[in-house]
Parts: C-alpha cells; structure tokens; sequence
C-alpha cells in the first residue's frame, strides 16, 4: 500500500491548484480579500522607497539652501502617514491570511474524512497505512503551510521585489545584477534541502506515532485507572521516551545538516550585502546617483536582505520542512477507494457463502476458511465457538465490511464485490462487542446511527431496556453524557444498553448483535435476546455471543472452530448431534447448576 500511495505524489503546483481551486469553490469572496491585501501589502511596502527619496532630496536642497522647512517638513510627514498605512495594511494582511488559513484547513479536513470513510474498511487491519493516515492529518497542517507560504512568496514577495528590482534598475541596472546574484546559491539550497526533510518524514512517522500513543496511554482518562493500579507508567514512561528519543535523533540529524547548509549560504548572502554597499558608494562619489537616491537605497538595503533571507530561510525553509509532510497528505487522498457498479437497492431476500476464505492483512494464515452456508430472510441465526475461532471475522464479511479473500459472498445472486459500498451497508445495522461511548446526549448517542429519521427514540430505549426513568436522567433523552463536558456517567451495562438501542433506530433489513452484552447478567442477556427476537421477525438477524444459552432463540446455530464450520442446526439438533456444541454448552452450563 505504501508503494502504490507514493507512486502519485502531488508536486509543488498541484498543491497550489488544489487548494486555491478548492478555496475558490468554497470561499471565492475570502480569497479574492486575501490574493489583494498580498499585493497591496508587496507593493505598499516597496513603495516606501519614493517617499524616502523625495524625504532626502527636500533635506538635500535645503542644506544646499535650495529649498524650504516647510518642503521638507511636508514630504517628512506624507512619508510617515505612508508608512502608517502601510502598517495598518499588513496587519489586516495578517488578520485575514490567518482566518483564511483556518477555513482553508476546514475544507481539507473534510475532505480527509471524506477519504477515508470511502477506503476498504479492510485497510484498517494494516499497520502500514495507520502510520499512513496519521501522516496524511500531520500532512494536512503542512500542505496549508507549503501552499500559504507560497502564495506570500507568489504575490506579496514578488510584487515587493519586482517593485524594488524596477526601482534598483532605474538608478543602476548593476546594483540589481549584484543583489540577484548574491542569493543563486540560497535558492540551490533550498532545493536540497527539501528532499532532505521529506526523506525524515518519511522515517520518523511510525516513531511519532506511536509516542503519542505511549502519552495517551499515560495521561489520558481513558488509561487512567488501570495505568496507576499497575503501576505501569514507569514501563510506558520508556516506551514513550524510546520512540521520542528516536524521532528527535532522526529530526536532529537533518536539522543539523540543514543548518550548516544555511551557515554556508550565510556567508554567500553577506557578501552580496556588502558588494552591494561598495558598488553604492562607488557610484555616488562618481557623482553617478544622487544623495537622496543612494539614501534611499541605503536604508532600503537591510530591510531588502532581511527579507530576501526571510524568504529563503524562513518561508523557503517552511516550505522545505514541510513539503515530504504535505505529499504524504496527497498521498492519502490518491489511495485507492473500495468501488462497485451495483447500485440498486438491495432486497436482501437470500443471503450465500460460497467456500469463502478470508486472511488479514501480512497474516500468512485465513481466519476463515472455506465456509459455505446460506441464510433466507427472515431468519435469525447465532454464531458461537470459543475465542479466536473466527466468529467477529464472519460477521464483518456478512455485512459486507470485508470483502472475501477466495470464494465468494452473494446477496440475491449478486456478488458483493461487485457493489458500490454504499449500496452494501444500506438498510443494514450492528451493535459491536467493542461499542462506542459518545459523549453526547442520549438522543444522539441513538440517533447517530440513523442521523436522517425525526422518529421518537424513546421506544427503542424502552426495547433495549435502557432505564430511561429511573430518575437519572434529569433531562430525559437530552441528559448529557460522560464527564468530560459536564455529563453523567453511565455504568457499563447501561451503555450496552445504549448502543444496543443505537443498533436498533438505524433502518435495516439485517441487524448483527456481535457480543454486545458483555456487561449484561445473563438473565438480562436472555431477556435482551428475546425481545430482539421478537423485533427482527421478517428481518434477518445473527447474534455472536458466548453465552450458548442465549443461542437458543435462533433458527439455526452456527458453530465456528479455528475458522471453520464445523456444525449447524437448530439448538435441540446440535444437542442431539453430542459434538462441538454439545460440548460447549454442557461446559457452561455446569457453572449454572
């Protein structure tokens, strides 16, 4: 995956089409504010330079006592009242550059998020591209930085220099000559400096990655209780400096480098300076320039170097920096997408596995293997077989979140891997053993699933026995939940009970329960179980779960062994049958006796 991502990695100019072109779309009346304050501040900024000329001509004239006070007091004022102006004009410059940047980054977000929910869900299993995708949002922040600096080098530097260049021509074509000269080397320099920081990127990704996961694990709520009842964080204390002392290793060396590269270029940038000094003394006492010409160009000159080095070390070495991370973004949005031409709403009447098998990512061994059964709608099946025996791998497969590796998986007669992914996970619904506890209202912790129905939740609280009532919840389906924002905390069964109602809301014609109940008493469990039973008739429904006693308001039972269906019936058939299941169940059943 690595591989294919890098092969289209967007170039300097595309970055600059894309989010100029995607900010005209989105914002075009803040964009053509922000393309006139960088001109306007280039060219107010340059323009200075008249005003200092006629400034020290007038005081030229009136020591020669050619002119008046009043002359030079005049052209001493309209010059500061220009200078005002231009600081009030670069400051909105700033005010608006930093706004723009913020919206300009909203968009690429989105379109971040966008991407990602459009990738195989399949991907996630990779390693490879979790370091990939936290590159790709560490990219985001960059590729906004790359392109703005760009634009300010584009617009506002070239206008001020192109202003200054004309200026510098007009009084000695060769003071130009020698100002250009002195930075050829810097611009080569920025170049190598460039490949130098995106090859760092690329090697110091993983290890970012998993610092900040080792700082989560030691600092957040999340970890929190477990963490100090352990006594782990000396043991993530290291993990954690491990992997940050490797990643600012790999930082420091390119820094280190790139900063003598920028020592040498110093010296290169100095000698311009000063060669443009000397040439400016030479043509005045040549009586070649004036004296208010070489004063002008006199006290133009540092602010002409600093920013010419600003440019180059800074914007050009932001760009630079910054460039390997930006690519990484694009990278991203260029990954291939799950696709399928099949985009009729599906009536899901029949339901067929075909010797499917099924192996994760840099696995050498199938989690499933050739498995072969159909399902009719209407049915509710359950999947059961001890940890690691395949059943969550199934599930993620019948829902179509995994596509088979061999064999194949039809609805209707119609391949799954032939569907568009939209048209696959319509009217279809799941409640996770790994749920999610939202920290939202308890309205929207169920509607989330289904954000397009207005239909009232608290029925399907009421089906999912969420206590609702119990006086906790002052605030009925508003009542804010977790603490982190002023909420309430729930117990564990209570979230269960929240997500299983989540699962419930979404519209579908199929539903997966796969071990939601974790938290649940199995007499709960059972009595979960049956009402669920009682609301998916006509629907199809599989239910995980370890508890074989809650298995039995299936229609049929599957039972899952190192990946593999080893028996299926009906619970009184399985039980009959005196094999795998039978085992299983007489194996707990003894812990109920």
């Amino acid at each position: 995956m690595e591989k294919k991502a890098t092969k289209k990695l967007y170039g300097l100019i595309q970055m600059i089409c894309h989010i100029t072109g995607l900010a005209l779309k989105k914002s075009p009346g803040m964009f053509l504010l922000f393309f006139l304050f960088l001109i306007s501040a280039g060219v107010c900024t340059a323009g200075n330079v008249f005003f200092k000329q006629s400034f020290f001509n007038k005081v030229e004239l009136l020591l020669q006592g050619k002119g008046t006070i009043g002359l030079a007091l005049g052209s001493g004022i309209a010059m500061a009242l220009f200078l005002i102006g231009v600081l009030v004009i670069r400051a909105l410059n700033d005010l608006i550059q930093e706004n723009f940047s913020m919206v300009v980054k909203g968009h690429l977000g989105k379109s971040l998020n966008e991407k990602a929910a459009r990738i195989d869900p399949i991907v996630y299993e990779n390693n490879q591209f979790l370091d990939h995708i936290n590159k790709a949002y560490v990219g985001l922040e960059a590729a906004v930085s790359v392109v703005f600096s760009t634009l300010e080098i584009g617009i506002q530097e070239i206008a001020y220099f192109l202003f200054m260049g004309c200026y510098f021509f007009s009084i000695k074509p060769a003071l130009l000559i020698m100002f250009g000269l002195s930075f050829l080397p810097t611009i080569i320099g920025s170049i190598i400096r460039r490949h130098m920081y995106a090859k760092m990127e690329n090697l110091s990704a993983p290890y970012r990655r998993k610092y900040e996961y080792f700082e989560k694990c030691i600092c957040t709520r999340e970890y929190a209780k477990e963490t100090r009842l352990w006594k782990a964080e000396g043991y993530l204390k290291k993990l954690y400096q491990d992997n940050l002392g490797t990643y600012t290793k790999l930082r420091w060396k390119t820094t280190k480098h790139s900063e003598l590269m920028e020592l040498a270029l110093r010296f290169f940038l100095l000698s311009g300076y000063v060669g443009t000094i000397i040439m400016l003394f030479y043509y005045l006492f040549q009586g070649e320039i004036s004296i208010g010409a070489f004063a002008a160009v006199f006290s133009s000159l540092d602010q002409m170097f600093d920013r010419m080095e600003g440019v180059f070390n800074y914007q050009i070495g932001n760009i630079t920096s910054n460039f390997g991370a930006a690519q990484n973004y694009y990278a991203f949005l260029n990954l291939k997408e799950r696709e399928g031409k099949q985009k009729e709403r599906l009536k899901r009447e029949r339901l067929e596995l075909k010797e499917v098998s099924f192996a994760y990512p840099n696995s050498t061994k199938n989690a499933l293997e050739n498995v072969n059964f159909t399902i009719d709608k209407g049915e509710t099946v359950a999947i059961v077989g001890v940890n690691g025996s395949g059943k969550s791998t199934l599930t993620r497969l019948l829902m179509g979140l995994y596509l088979p590796t061999k064999g194949k998986i039809l609805i209707d007669g119609k391949d799954i891997k032939e569907m568009a992914p939209e048209t696959l996970y319509q009217g279809i619904s799941a409640v996770f053993q790994k749920y999610q506890c939202y920290k939202m209202t308890v309205a929207e912790n169920v509607q989330l699933s289904d954000a397009q129905k207005t239909e009232d939740i608290k029925e399907v609280l009421e089906k999912a026995d969420f206590p609702l009532e119990n006086g906790k919840f002052i605030d009925g389906t508003e009542t804010m939940l977790g603490k982190d924002f002023g909420g309430i905390d729930l117990s564990g069964g209570q979230w269960q009970r929240l997500a299983i109602a989540r699962g419930l809301y979404r519209a579908h014609d199929m539903i997966v329960l796969d071990e939601p109940t974790a938290a649940i008493d199995p007499l709960e469990e059972a009595n979960i179980y049956y009402k669920f039973a009682e609301i998916s008739k006509d629907k199809t429904a599989f239910i995980v779960t370890h508890r074989l006693g809650s298995a039995k308001i299936a229609d049929r039972i599957i039972v899952m062994d190192a990946g593999r269906i080893v028996e299926m019936g009906t619970h009184n058939e399985l039980m009959d049958k005196n094999g795998k299941y039978y085992e299983l169940y007489q194996a707990q059943a003894k812990w109920y006796r």
